[in-house]
């Protein structure tokens, strides 16, 4: 596991595969593991770097609060250290606006833009949900919070077959490094305050959006305002699918993304 320093922090990551590069960004209380469905294809044609956000998984812990430009630069600091120019950059929810804020701020390290499930802009609704999980996250504990954000997460249809609920539980009871309440708290943070709607318009490379249908927690409206702010961007909705689309709709998402890398 190689590990780069910036900011006083260590920002782990890891790198799978061989051919151009791809940087993997996951969004709030998920570490570069949830990356998995994709990383395990993607590495047979890609240079897959997954990295674990600061204040998850084996990063460090920030101990001060900081808005989503501050984990774009650890993976702009992820880059130089793993001595790549530009890459394609893959960021869900919260992860998608880190990868919104590197582009902004260093569009000539981002060869292309693939925003899964994220915003531009919180609204009020979505604003309420961050608060109340700030809130119930340190009562219940990581897994049983796991357990209520499901519904949230993924759409009836995957309920519908057990194996699914067996494998997130899976996941939940083997998470290696639990979240702390306090950096829980400072992502919660950081993602109430990402606003880069005004600023979009000034992209200029390939961007893919892409939504879930059945979204519960980003609803679609919001991942569509966010390909309308940036120009030419393409946007994907995924029907029944709900907000973790890499997952809940893996075959017809990696077919998306891989039909998106090949042409960029």
């Amino acid at each position: 596991m190689p590990s780069v320093t910036r900011d006083g922090l260590e920002i782990a990551y890891w790198v799978e595969g061989e051919g151009e590069p791809a940087v993997w960004l996951q969004g709030l209380n998920a570490d570069h593991t949830a990356w998995s469905a994709q990383t395990a294809t993607f590495r047979a044609h890609y240079r897959c770097i997954a990295i674990d956000n600061r204040d998850i998984g084996k990063s460090g812990r920030a101990e001060r609060p900081y808005t989503l430009a501050e984990p774009a630069e650890d993976t702009r600091a992820v880059l130089d250290a793993a001595g790549v120019a530009d890459a394609h950059v893959v960021g869900l929810s919260m992860g998608g606006g880190i990868a919104q804020e590197l582009a902004l701020a260093a569009p000539e390290r981002v060869r292309s833009l693939t925003l899964v499930s994220s915003f531009a802009r919180p609204d009020a609704r979505l604003l309420a949900i961050l608060d109340a999980w700030r809130a119930i996250y340190p009562k219940l504990g990581l897994n049983d919070f796991a357990r209520q954000s499901w519904p949230w997460l993924f759409s009836h249809r995957f309920f519908e077959r057990p194996a699914n609920l067996r494998n997130l539980q899976r996941y939940a009871d083997n998470a290696a490094n639990p979240q702390e309440p306090a950096a829980f708290a400072r992502q919660i943070a950081a993602s109430r305050t990402h606003d880069t709607l005004d600023r979009l318009g000034a992209l200029d490379l390939p961007v893919l959006v892409v939504a879930g249908a059945e979204d519960m927690l980003v609803q679609p409206h919001l991942v569509r305002q966010l390909a309308e702010a940036i120009p030419e961007a393409r946007y994907v909705e995924l029907p029944g699918v709900g907000h973790i689309a890499n997952l809940e709709g893996r075959t017809a998402f990696n077919r998306l993304l891989r039909d998106f890398l090949a042409e960029n």
